[in-house]
């Protein structure tokens, strides 16, 4: 950005001073950053990283939090070498040579992914998954205990933030935030991406990759044969995952049958799509592993070892 760009920006943000920043604390808001610019980015078809630029909100809330960085520290440098990037824990913003070689051989099997379903393990699970239509549904719970911190989440609950402004504080209530919490039972899911992106390679440390060309039918086969884990009042769902920002967007009506489908919004970059089974039983890992026969018909295996 230009100068002069800062500060329209600034002066823009002074005259509407959004109240969901003004009292965040600098450590949160240096967080808030670092999740924004991870979303904001992605890889081009050389292997650079570029803007996003199909994301009109996610460059909105970055630039006021440029400018409530601006208007407490005179640069954005100063809260980010208090409370540094590195010190933070989410998924990478910035991509390894490995990485990006990994996703530029996976988008040489691509000419089009209009339409298409993507998935990063071992080369071992995933060439199951191609010859056998090995799939292995998680209990949503489970991913709270990752240690795997670009996938550990709280799948089962989200928090809704609200920090309160000076103005806020002094007039109205004499707490530094308010909050509140939504709920759902557990549930089973396998989950995609739709969209190629080099830290979903980097998150799974992925040695393959499978490319779903036909998610109606790979949608049908999983049906058929998920039917012992569904009941009569709970079938196979599927959909993109929605993000949620808990400052941001603190008033969406969000009810707790709609978790499945959503994400805190740090995740955003993975772009998720789910298939999901309201079964919150406890099953055995035998129970959860499912054969869809061979998937060579609808799907193709990318070796990304040795890139």
């Amino acid at each position: 950005m230009q100068e002069a760009e800062i500060l329209d920006l600034v002066t823009y943000y002074i005259s509407k001073r959004k109240t969901y920043l003004s009292g965040i604390p600098d450590k949160k808001l240096s967080e808030r950053c670092f999740h924004l610019l991870n979303n904001f980015s992605k890889i081009d078809e050389q292997g650079m990283i570029i803007p996003s630029s199909d994301d009109i909100n996610t460059r909105a809330r970055l630039y006021d939090v440029y400018a409530e960085i601006i208007l407490r520290r005179g640069c954005v440098d100063s809260l980010i070498k208090e409370y540094p990037f590195q010190g933070l824990t989410n998924a990478m913003v910035s991509s390894s040579e490995e990485c990006v070689e990994k996703a530029k051989k996976l988008r040489s099997y691509i000419k089009n992914n209009n339409g298409m379903l993507f998935r990063f393990n071992s080369f071992d699970y995933m060439e199951e998954l191609v010859r056998d239509g090995g799939i292995f549904l998680r209990s949503a719970s489970s991913y709270k205990h990752e240690e795997n911190l670009s996938v550990k989440d709280d799948e089962l609950s989200l928090k809704f933030l609200h920090y309160l402004s000076d103005y806020d504080r002094q007039n109205y209530c004499d707490m530094p935030y308010m909050e509140y919490q939504i709920s759902c039972p557990d549930f089973l899911t396998l989950c995609f991406t739709d969209s190629i992106n080099y830290r979903m390679i980097s998150d799974w440390n992925a040695e393959a990759a499978v490319i779903i060309h036909d998610p109606q039918e790979f949608y049908i086969r999983l049906d058929n044969h998920t039917q012992k884990l569904q009941t009569e009042k709970f079938k196979l769902e599927r959909g993109n995952v929605r993000y949620i920002d808990p400052y941001f967007d603190s008033s969406s009506r969000i009810k707790g049958e709609d978790l499945p489908f959503c994400k805190d919004f740090r995740f955003g970059y993975q772009k998720e799509y789910r298939f999901i089974i309201r079964n919150d039983k406890q099953l055995d890992s035998n129970q959860r592993k499912v054969f869809l026969g061979p998937l060579v018909d609808i799907a193709t295996l990318v070796d990304l070892r040795n890139v």
